[in-house]
């Protein structure tokens, strides 16, 4: 039994021998095939979270630059953002900042290979500067057309005036009706006395009330009442003029302008 066991094991050896060194080669060639592989997958691995941070940085420098250019100079801005950029592990490239928009590029090296990102970001509006029913007169634009009040005339701030006028036409056009306008711009003192007469919160606290900026429309006398066809008609149509309802509290003749 023992000299059978042993034959096997010599025929064995002499195949291996035999081969001339194709077990090696293979060997080595997987070998080589699992190293392209794990360099392969730590690159990917290395990269992909890498670009992704850079195009979160440059968001990030975009946002820092617009936040201030509507309280700062374009130059200040742009130092805001290569700070927010370095504060990211990334480098600022470019930076343009106008009234509207704030454009940066930020780049970054990674494994040798230069990666560069745009990105943008709009400039927030700045706020008014004047106090909430104080708006000087030369800001404010009379409302003329039918159904609307002539006096006192309905003033609203001028791009407010300009799209009721528009929603006015439409309306009219469509229904050959006119929508009554009873109530624009109010200043301090006529808030004053709204409120005095309707409290809160029929009537907003003076100083707090779109009225005061210009923004606000009262469809009344007669009032504009839910489910009437006048009220349809604003709730399917007034968005396109820049026209939301006031809900709370919910006022259905109470409309302001968004933009």
């Amino acid at each position: 039994m023992t000299r059978r066991l042993a034959l096997p094991k010599a025929h064995l050896r002499r195949r291996l021998a035999d081969d001339g060194g194709a077990g090696g080669v293979l060997a080595l060639a997987m070998a080589a095939g699992v190293l392209a592989f794990s360099v392969l997958a730590l690159t990917l691995f290395s990269v992909l979270p890498a670009k992704a941070a850079v195009h979160a940085a440059a968001d990030s420098a975009a946002i820092a630059a617009a936040e201030s250019a509507s309280r700062s100079t374009a130059e200040r801005s742009c130092s805001i953002a290569a700070e927010a950029a370095s504060l990211n592990g990334t480098t600022l490239l470019r930076c343009d900042v106008s009234d509207s928009e704030a454009t940066v590029a930020v780049g970054r090296s990674i494994l040798a290979t230069s990666f560069s990102v745009t990105a943008r970001a709009a400039v927030p509006r700045a706020k008014p500067t004047v106090a909430n029913g104080a708006m000087p007169d030369d800001e404010l634009v009379p409302v003329v057309y039918p159904g609307v009040r002539e006096s006192p005339p309905v003033r609203l701030r001028s791009d407010v005036a300009a799209a009721l006028l528009r929603l006015l036409e439409a309306y009219h056009a469509e229904t050959g009706d006119y929508l009554p306008v009873d109530e624009g711009y109010r200043d301090l003192a006529e808030q004053q006395r709204v409120f005095d007469q309707y409290g809160w919160p029929r009537a907003a606290i003076p100083g707090t009330s779109n009225h005061g900026e210009g923004t606000a429309v009262d469809f009344v006398n007669p009032p504009v009442v839910r489910w009437a066809h006048p009220h349809t008609w604003l709730a399917a149509n007034a968005s396109q003029f820049g026209f939301e309802p006031l809900t709370d509290p919910d006022e259905p003749w109470h409309w302001n302008y968004t933009g």
